[in-house]
């Protein structure tokens, strides 16, 4: 039975070996597809009267069809002549499939999980193809759950292909290209379960040659890329930096001890300074009093000038800490032995996004790889396509082969009577650690927020159950009470030693007053009070199982297991959960109602309140630095709610 092709060049036929009419113009054809997340090839010889056919270009399009019944039983390929040469008697010909449109078109986008994609990997996958990149996406959904999708993925102005590979990297997926459907796939490895059954002596035709891969292995594996935000004050803890008095405080600029992400200055020719100063960029504005260089960590008066000698300043700003993740498995280390890898991760750099891929990455390649390469009879059809599951039997070998595994390459090639598949037990490979120099080099383009970093954590999982995380961070501040005096302190207020001879304060060496146990030692002060407040990573979830939130005007039933309860017209306020934590103008709060109907109202600077909507985004009118949360039971009627979450502010 002979193997039967068609071939047609910018729309005209070149070849049909089904055509009472057959141009035959085609020496030969060998398509490669691989799963390797590239763009498969197609070689192409032709006789040099092809020409004769059709003006040869580059980016014409190529089309290909194969079969044993007629000559286009299935479409193989769909792409374009990306090079072509002309030789002795011939012309050869170098052939992409579709997916080269998504090189040759660029996007610049930032998609966050407040976006209609929501982070999902597979829906930014489907809207690069498809809005992008202008093809038909025919994706496998990923996850949504948390640590399932990204908070942000940046395409700063590169191609659709390099921004695709780095998502499919992200899940251990592939991209390819179905001609017969006209789609870009992009789906797991293997996630498509043929039924075929590939067995030496009957449709494989050679005995095959297997290879134990540990090339890929990784059993301790850091990961590099994750961040956490943090914010520091300069001079620390306390106090005001004097121009060129203070060490790194000089006319020139103030050099501060962490590279800065945002900063804001304060200066004043007095102590404590109180004024907020304007900053901008390098010569952009004639308003501006200084700017940032970020490389060398110093705030800078605005070109040309200096900032004023023995002025008084002080430095708030943000820094985006260095948070690598590093996990080993150790039933892998004790089988196999030690193989360390580290990842750098461009892409995802919140923690949670770092941890989920460190996980996945050890638990695909914590063991070696079983491949394979066959020879398989094409007149047998076994009905096999790239990224398949087939089942491969051979007893020929040692040890024996009786195994699902995923077909990783598939050659085809015309005229013959085989193809030649590779086979593994791998997903993909990890293109992370085997990256060219291109892709390196892109890599280092969009580190600019990670370059000139400081390491101050190391985050090492030690394959616990259990895992933890802050919920917020608060500072809080201890004021010496009204009737206190504190030997030492520099302010006494109006107390002298006498008035606190008839009180049951500690005097020490007094007979009446320096009683142990007798008179009150130590400071008696007003209650601590908050001065900070930053909940983690910027989201602030309250679940009601405590009332480290709860403001003091709720007259609600404000539970710790679980809701809040109201009666008609009760409210439930919350305290300030983020505060001092940089100025608000936009939050967006989501209410989990288990009865009821309420009116929702938030306020940014801690006295005005405004009306919001939960769901939606809510941009103030008074901005602030006190962000706080109320909720009015307004059906007159009772209610519930289980759970309610703000973010969006920073």
């Amino acid at each position: 039975m002979a193997y039967l092709t068609k071939v047609q060049i910018n729309g005209v036929t070149t070849k049909d070996d089904s055509s009472g009419s057959d141009p035959a113009s085609l020496f030969s054809w060998e398509y490669e597809r691989t799963s390797g997340n590239q763009i498969s090839e197609l070689t192409m010889e032709t006789p040099s009267d092809v020409n004769d056919l059709v003006t040869l270009k580059v980016g014409q399009t190529v089309e290909v069809w194969a079969g044993w019944t007629t000559s286009t039983d299935k479409k193989i390929f769909s792409g374009y002549i990306s090079d072509f040469s002309a030789e002795p008697g011939k012309v050869v010909f170098t052939c992409k499939d579709k997916l080269w449109d998504l090189i040759r078109k660029n996007v610049n986008n930032v998609y966050q999980d407040t976006g209609p994609e929501a982070g999902v990997i597979s829906a930014i996958a489907e809207d690069l193809i498809e809005t992008y990149g202008g093809l038909t996406a025919d994706v496998q959904a990923t996850g949504a759950g948390t640590g399932e999708t990204v908070s942000k993925f940046r395409c700063d102005n590169t191609d659709i292909w390099e921004r695709l590979v780095a998502l499919a990297d992200a899940v251990s997926y592939v991209i390819f290209f179905d001609p017969e459907n006209d789609v870009v796939s992009f789906k797991q490895s293997g996630f498509n379960d043929s039924g075929a059954t590939l067995t030496v002596g009957t449709n494989i035709v050679e005995v095959p040659t297997w290879t134990r891969d540990t090339s890929r292995m990784v059993n301790d594996l850091r990961v590099d890329g994750a961040v956490a935000s943090t914010q520091i004050r300069f001079p620390f803890p306390s106090g005001a930096g004097q121009i060129g008095v203070t060490t790194d405080f000089d006319t020139t600029g103030i050099v501060l001890t962490k590279t800065p992400d945002s900063v804001e200055l304060i200066m004043d020719s007095v102590n404590p300074p109180t004024t907020i100063k304007e900053g901008g960029t390098v010569d952009a504005s004639t308003t501006e009093f200084y700017y940032v260089d970020v490389q060398n960590k110093t705030v800078k008066p605005k070109t040309s000038t200096t900032f004023p000698a023995n002025d008084y300043a002080i430095v708030n700003y943000t820094w985006l800490a260095p948070a690598p993740i590093h996990q080993t498995n150790p039933t892998s280390i004790a089988t196999y032995g030690l193989w360390q890898k580290q990842v750098t991760l461009s892409d995802i750099t919140s923690i949670a996004d770092a941890e989920t891929r460190t996980s996945d990455i050890l638990s695909k390649f914590s063991i070696p790889f079983l491949l394979g390469e066959l020879l398989v009879d094409n007149a047998s059809d076994p009905g096999i396509e790239l990224g398949d599951k087939v089942l491969v039997v051979d007893t020929t070998s040692s040890p024996t082969v009786n195994k699902q595994l995923v077909i990783t390459t598939q050659t085809l090639s015309y005229p013959a009577t085989t193809q030649e598949i590779q086979v593994g037990d791998e997903a993909i490979r990890l293109a992370d650690w085997q990256m060219d120099v291109e892709t390196r080099l892109k890599r280092i383009e969009e580190l600019l927020s990670l370059q000139n970093q400081d390491l101050i954590l190391e985050l090492v999982d030690f394959q616990n159950d259990l895992t933890l995380q802050p919920r917020y961070h608060e500072v809080q501040t201890l004021g010496i009470g009204p009737d206190v005096g504190v030997w030492g302190a520099m302010d006494w207020g109006d107390k002298e030693w006498s008035d606190f001879l008839n009180s049951t304060k500690f005097i020490l060496g007094h007979v009446t007053f320096g009683l142990l146990g007798t008179s009150e030692l130590g400071v008696v002060g007003n209650p601590p009070e908050s001065y900070w407040i930053s909940q983690f990573e910027n989201v602030y979830t309250e679940e009601f199982i405590d009332e480290d939130f709860k403001g003091v005007n709720t007259d609600a039933t404000w539970t710790t297991s679980g809701s809040v309860t109201f009666t008609s017209g009760q409210i439930a306020e919350s305290s300030p959960f983020d505060l001092n934590n940089g100025t608000i103008t936009v939050a967006k709060l989501t209410s989990t109602v288990a009865s009821g109907a309420f009116d929702y109202e938030m306020t940014a600077d801690g006295t005005n309140w405004e009306s919001c909507t939960s769901g939606t985004t809510k941009t103030f009118t008074n901005t602030g630095t006190t962000l706080q949360w109320r909720a009015t039971e307004n059906a007159a009627s009772t209610g519930e709610i289980t759970k309610l979450i703000v973010t969006g502010y920073h």
